[in-house]
């Protein structure tokens, strides 16, 4: 859309800009707003390079309008084209908590792609008046829209987003399950460890791995349930189950996994020697000397001798 207008208004922007410059007198109230902020978003959504350094002054130009500039580029989510939607984004940003009203207001739009990406602006701007909104269309039919409200909720920070994170963490669609599990860690939902020890095993990589991280960032309190999962016959829950206690560290990890090394697969007991090393406690390191005494898997003595090696002086 932005894109069929650029041949006629980039002559427009930058005649405004010579009469800003040598007539101050120009009345630049005559010009609509709309027209306005169109002219000015051409040049700040541009990649071409004799526009460089008028790309940062043009998009707080538009800022710089406030609340007024909303409606406009609400409209602008509509553009194919990734960087003007990705100007949008930052131009709200910048316009920061007066946005937030009619933003709100435009997440019960029909276009789910201005409805996503408004979601993703919430989140940016991190105005917690949002949350009841966002709530308010978790369940919304289209898994963009899903995913950016997770997201939005996680960066926004407010607990009363728990309930509907912890329900979109069992969502269908991968992305929403990813989005929601970083906004758990975000959030330090403790509630929602059952389930964030049970994404360990997700059939997509990216919900595994925002479900580690999630439990990371809980800490202390995703241990035990982490622990008692290592065993699971989803081999995925327990592999990435000790990567994930040597990232929480400390005794009660160190010691948690090291049951794993008596497993009958080479790569756990790899993994569960290695989340020894990470964990930064020398409380296993008997048990891994222990094991180095009957073990013969190559990738397995090369995490004993480093984990010894570590703990050696302690």
């Amino acid at each position: 859309m932005i894109n069929m207008i650029k041949s006629k208004v980039i002559f427009t922007f930058v005649t405004l800009i010579i009469l800003g410059q040598v007539a101050p007198a120009v009345d630049q109230a005559i010009i609509p707003l709309e027209k306005k902020i169109d002219s000015i978003f051409v040049i700040a959504s541009s990649a071409e390079l004799k526009y460089r350094d008028m790309v940062e002054p043009a998009k707080d130009s538009i800022a710089a309008i406030g609340s007024r500039a909303v409606p406009r580029l609400v409209e602008l989510f509509k553009s194919n084209t990734a960087r003007e939607k990705r100007t949008v984004e930052q131009i709200l940003k910048k316009i920061g908590r007066p946005a937030v009203p009619y933003l709100r207001k435009s997440l019960l739009l029909d276009d789910y792609r201005q409805v996503s990406r408004i979601c993703y602006s919430l989140g940016e701007i991190g105005d917690s008046s949002a949350v009841a909104d966002l709530i308010n269309i978790a369940g919304h039919e289209r898994w963009q829209v899903r995913s950016g409200c997770a997201g939005a909720l996680g960066k926004i920070g407010d607990k009363r987003a728990d309930q509907i994170i912890i329900q979109l963490l069992s969502d269908s669609v991968e992305t929403v399950r990813k989005s929601a599990a970083v906004a758990a860690g975000k959030l330090l939902i403790d509630t929602a460890i059952e389930k964030l020890v049970h994404m360990l095993g997700d059939n997509f990589y990216g919900p595994r791995m925002c479900a580690s991280e999630a439990l990371v960032k809980i800490g202390g309190k995703s241990i035990k349930p982490i622990v008692d999962s290592l065993d699971s016959e989803n081999i995925m829950v327990g592999d990435l189950g000790c990567s994930t206690l040597g990232n929480i560290g400390g005794d009660l990890a160190a010691v948690g996994v090291a049951r794993q090394l008596k497993s009958n697969s080479p790569a756990r007991r790899a993994l569960a020697v290695k989340a020894i090393f990470q964990s930064n406690s020398s409380l296993a390191c008997g048990l891994v000397e222990l094991l180095k005494g009957t073990e013969s898997d190559p990738m397995v003595l090369f995490h004993i001798d480093k984990t010894l090696k570590k703990y050696a002086s302690q």
